[in-house]
């Protein structure tokens, strides 16, 4: 998502890597996995995937997504994104990601200070006050916040959660499954989520600005 930039010019190098490595040594427990099939209208494009290991009260999560649209036998569209954040008590206290967006690369790093949460995007550089969370589709109690971290551009996204009622979404194979629907509305966009009661987030809608709607099917 292309995102504004909110945070203010500093420059010191983050040991992102190194709060990663410690903070995942106590994540032994066994990994959830999420496998989402993803289309541009009715077309499948790639996949996105996440793996989520959960000990106690640290989360850590692998994202990764890629996705190819062709056109006439040509590769006209190319994105690849690998993120690997780490949380404590819900909030965000480490995160490595990098994206190649089409041939447009972003690198973000950023880890916990105290009550602070310091990111390096680029050569952008800031903090974030209070319990950082980015864009964790996979839990569900995200949508209660007002701010959100984007992992791809380091941009904090002001956001607004409209819930849309019950409703019945498709998961990959067609069958289709009953689900709360919400409206997640950022200052571009709006994403549109569904979470099931027993399967947890089963999909996502996004309309891409380009007439084209981006689809997230659940892989059962």
């Amino acid at each position: 998502m292309p995102l504004k930039t909110l945070f203010a010019n500093a420059r010191r190098p983050v040991a992102c890597a190194a709060v990663l490595a410690a903070l995942t040594l106590a994540t032994s427990a066994a990994a959830e996995q999420l496998r989402f099939q993803v289309y541009l209208d009715d077309r499948p494009i790639g996949e996105h995937s996440f793996r989520i290991a959960d000990s106690g009260e640290t989360t850590r999560v692998t994202s990764r997504a890629a996705f190819d649209v062709d056109f006439l036998f040509i590769n006209a569209y190319r994105y690849r994104h690998t993120s690997n954040e780490v949380f404590r008590d819900g909030c965000l206290r480490a995160i490595d990601a990098t994206t190649d967006d089409n041939g447009t690369r972003y690198e973000v790093n950023g880890e916990a200070m105290g009550e602070s949460f310091r990111v390096e995007a680029g050569s952008e550089v800031a903090r974030a006050e209070g319990c950082v969370k980015t864009f964790t589709y996979w839990d569900r109690t995200f949508l209660d916040k007002r701010r959100l971290l984007n992992p791809q551009t380091g941009d904090l996204e002001q956001v607004r959660v409209r819930p849309r009622g019950r409703d019945t979404v498709e998961v990959d194979g067609g069958a289709r499954v009953t689900a709360e629907r919400y409206a997640l509305e950022t200052s571009d966009l709006t994403i549109e989520l569904w979470y099931n009661d027993d399967l947890g987030w089963v999909g996502l809608e996004s309309d891409t600005g380009k007439g084209k709607r981006l689809i997230y099917r659940r892989v059962m």
